[in-house]
């Protein structure tokens, strides 16, 4: 059997979804099975609305054609470039699209691969904003009641979902163990 077709079993105990009661969801599953548009559909055949875009990852739409052969067609020549130290020109070419929208005084792009790391990302970038300006006793976030920014820890911690912070910000232990490599053997190896 192939692993990736819908046949049984059609949910595992493997998979734990997020702010999800799982043991609950795996005696009712509540599954889907493909999407058009604006809408899900059931393995029985059932419309359901999408009123979250794809947890905001779809705003056009699920399996729109153009969209989809765009993808193809990036897919076959690049599928990936990292923005560490590297780049396509793609990405300068999509930041000074963006920034022509933008207010004079948000001058610069920073992608991300998800609304959770791009909520951790700002997060971070305000810090540094105020310790770079010499104000680094500038910690102070302010979050909304039922709010949700997503599963990182700092959008956990801006969040305003309690049951979602009760086990992960506690505050944490950190020890940064040295590597057995050091920087000078890396770079010659």
């Amino acid at each position: 059997m192939d692993e990736l077709t819908n046949t049984a079993p059609l949910v595992d105990p493997a998979c734990w979804l997020p702010f999800t009661a799982n043991r609950a969801f795996l005696q009712q599953p509540r599954l889907l099975n493909r999407a058009q548009g604006m809408h899900y559909w059931t393995p029985d055949g059932r419309p359901v609305l999408d009123g979250t875009a794809g947890l905001w990852c779809v705003n056009a739409g699920h399996c729109r054609p153009e969209i989809s052969a765009t993808i193809a067609r990036q897919a076959a020549e690049m599928d990936f470039a990292p923005t560490f130290e590297m780049g396509h020109p793609l990405v300068f070419s999509l930041a000074k699209r963006l920034i022509q929208w933008m207010p004079p005084t948000l001058s610069h792009v920073f992608f991300t691969n998800s609304g959770s790391e791009s909520a951790d990302t700002a997060l971070k970038i305000a810090r540094a904003c105020h310790f770079n300006r010499g104000e680094p006793k500038r910690t102070l976030f302010i979050g909304r009641e039922k709010a949700y920014h997503g599963v990182g820890f700092g959008g956990l911690s801006v969040g305003g979902l309690p049951r979602n912070k009760e086990a992960f910000l506690r505050k944490p232990s950190i020890a940064c163990a040295v590597s057995p490599m050091s920087s000078t053997s890396a770079t010659s190896a």
